[in-house]
């Protein structure tokens, strides 16, 4: 009889490890059904042990799947680096039906093409350079938009296939696959392997079974989920547009996907690529600090046609006599392009949906003066708070810089902009893409359609900002600018800089002479002039002094202590029982506790605690301080 330690695939298991007799010896690695309590769960044994002084109960059964050692390795680092659920842990590492038969159907894969890649620019060849190094095992790509990023991680992909190695590249959701799947097919010569969210159950799994059978090297392409395929033999991990917020895990586990890309390629001893045109203040900070190289790419790749940017100032109005909502100059720009048979992207950012507070005449903002980020208008008690640290006072009734009584207290939504701009423009072929987009409706799903000019107008949130190339864009309009500054949130600023950069970047690519309009309210905000000079360093030190000065990431450590009661007086209270606990710790400073921006969810009211530490060891050990009805987020993206 042997003994084994499982890690079982199974939510609120309350421990890392259960113990089991078997009859036959099984080797680390090995995939089982597990009895616990009344039902089965999936597992992964962990350790060969000796017999426990309690009474054990049999396997039920032994799958014939074995994980390699590289994923164990990185699954019991995930079990010391965050303080999740040791079950929620373990499930990233097996697909969700393992104990149904397999029909071994082929994956999910495509067959590239082999062909040469375009002849590269000085910029992407000094890039090369560094990266072909042996030295080099950590690259940020720090490219502007159309510098050609693509190409370079694709000619060290093709490199790296050439030794027999595998190659793993990230992308931030599903709407940016298409586009880098047709690059991959040009130019490989080996089997890129897909998965995603929308492929079936049984389809996930046959690439789970195809990464941890097939031996031959394979490019790998997925969303962040994607980092805990048993990919035998890693040389290259690529995480492109690094700097995407969805690369980290909203529920349970919360996890960075930067952070375990960097231990997964460090467990293969394999190349890490981040790239991005507008990389993360804290991701900048620690390429530096770890010594990490920094490629800074300028030169565009695909030729240097016209681009202008227009900077139009919302507060006059005189420059919106034809639309309340669009500038004249935008309006003519968009009629023009019509007419030339070229295309519009209107980008509206959903997020400034939040009640924030600002004077409509001079740009003045309601501010908190302990956090530095904006103030939140509740209707029902007229006031202004501050959802980090629970600052309030009563909703101003003038500005306090102009004394204007014209505050505004909300904005316009895409919905209403598609139906505003229908009746500007009436022959024009609108399309919508946003959150509230059907299945359908989904911007991945109609690329092709968007590339082929059977659109005219492209009116949407953040899924349009990002990586798309289309040949016919001539104009660019950002209806609210601002929206995204409104947000309560530290990196309220950033977002709303890489949001701007990023859609504004879908001009100028070499293809059309073309121009961007900015509609702002503040038009000489720090955020506003980056745009206008195209300048990311300019925006980055100004975020790095601000982050500095209330002491956010990368002077600190972040978490989130959350929870969630049926009445606001008994999450209020839990809270103040928390806040003790948490404040009685060394090495800690506390925001709150405070109502969560969203107060009441599903029934339930939600506060929370904001802790920053000098060190994240510190947060993960007090987390475990805290009843198991808190949900701790540590190294949140944002604080919301």
């Amino acid at each position: 009889m042997s003994y084994v330690d499982v890690a079982l695939a199974r939510v609120h298991t309350g421990g890392k490890f259960f113990s089991y007799e078997t009859d036959i010896k099984l080797p680390i690695g090995s995939v089982v059904i597990a009895p616990f309590g009344k039902k089965e769960a999936p597992g992964i044994i962990i350790n060969i042990v000796k017999k426990p002084t309690f009474k054990t109960k049999k396997l039920v059964k032994v799958l014939p799947y074995r994980l390699p050692m590289n994923s164990l390795s990185l699954m019991k680092w995930l079990f010391e680096f965050y303080p999740d659920d040791p079950g929620l842990i373990t499930q990233l590492f097996l697909p969700g039906n393992l104990t149904l038969k397999s029909h071994q159907k082929q994956a999910n894969i495509l067959q590239g093409q082999n062909q040469s890649l375009p002849k590269p620019t000085t910029d992407q060849q000094a890039a090369m350079g560094i990266i072909n190094n042996p030295a080099t095992k950590r690259v940020l790509l720090h490219g502007d938009t159309a510098t050609g990023k693509t190409r370079v991680f694709i000619d060290k992909t093709k490199k790296i296939l050439k030794t027999g190695k595998s190659v793993l590249i990230l992308t931030p959701e599903i709407g940016l696959t298409p586009q880098l799947l047709n690059d991959l097919k040009k130019y490989v010569n080996s089997p890129i392997v897909l998965t995603h969210s929308d492929l079936t159950p049984a389809e996930r799994r046959r690439v789970w079974e195809y990464a941890l059978i097939d031996k031959n090297p394979a490019v790998f392409v997925g969303p962040r989920s994607a980092l805990f395929l048993p990919i035998q033999n890693l040389g290259l991990v690529v995480i492109d547009e690094s700097h995407d917020s969805s690369y980290k895990q909203s529920q349970s586990p919360r996890y960075q996907s930067l952070y375990v890309a960097g231990k997964l390629a460090s467990i293969h001893s394999a190349l890490l690529i981040q790239s991005t045109a507008t990389p993360n203040v804290d991701d900048y900070e620690m390429a530096k600090a770890h010594g990490f190289k920094i490629i800074r790419m300028l030169q565009k790749a695909a030729g240097n046609s016209k681009s202008e940017m227009q900077i139009i100032d919302i507060t006059d109005r005189q420059n919106f006599n034809k639309s309340p909502y669009l500038a004249d100059s935008l309006i003519d720009a968009i009629l023009n392009a019509i007419n030339r048979q070229e295309q519009i992207m209107l980008f509206l950012n959903r997020r400034g949906s939040a009640r924030s507070v600002q004077c409509d005449a001079c740009g003045w903002q309601a501010l908190c003066p302990n956090c530095g980020i904006p103030l939140i208008f509740h209707h029902d008690y007229y006031s202004i708070k501050c959802h980090l640290c629970s600052f309030k006072e009563p909703a101003p009734s003038a500005c306090p810089v102009c004394a204007s009584t014209n505050l505004v207290f909300k904005s316009i939504g895409t919905k209403t902009l598609v139906e505003h701009v229908q009746k500007l423009f009436p022959k024009a072929r609108i399309m919508r893409f946003d959150a509230d987009s059907t299945a359908s409706e989904q911007y991945y799903r109609h690329i092709n359609t968007l590339k082929s000019g059977a659109v005219d107008i492209i009116i949407g949130t953040q899924l349009i900002s990002k990586g798309i190339d289309l040949t016919r864009l001539s104009v660019v309009g950002v209806v609210d600018a601002d929206s995204g500054l409104n947000f309560p949130d530290f990196r309220a600023e950033e977002i709303t800089f890489q949001q701007l950069y990023q859609v504004t970047g879908r001009t100028g690519r070499g293809h059309l002479t073309s121009k961007s309009f900015i509609q702002t309210r503040l038009p000489h905000h720090p955020v506003m002039q980056a745009i206008v000079n195209n300048s990311w360093q300019d925006f980055y030190t100004y975020e790095f002094n601000k982050r500095q000065q209330f002491i956010y990431p990368p002077f600190c450590y972040l978490a989130i202590f959350k929870i969630r009661k049926k009445t606001s007086h008994s999450a209020e209270l839990a809270s103040q029982k928390a806040y003790q606990i948490l404040s009685s710790k060394n090495h800690l400073s506390l925001l709150g506790p405070s109502p969560g921006f969203y107060e009441k969810l599903g029934g339930l009211y939600g506060w929370q605690i904001i802790a920053k530490a000098r060190k994240r060891s510190t947060l993960v050990n007090v987390a475990h301080n805290l009843d198991s009805e808190w949900v701790v987020d540590i190294d949140p993206t944002s604080l919301l």
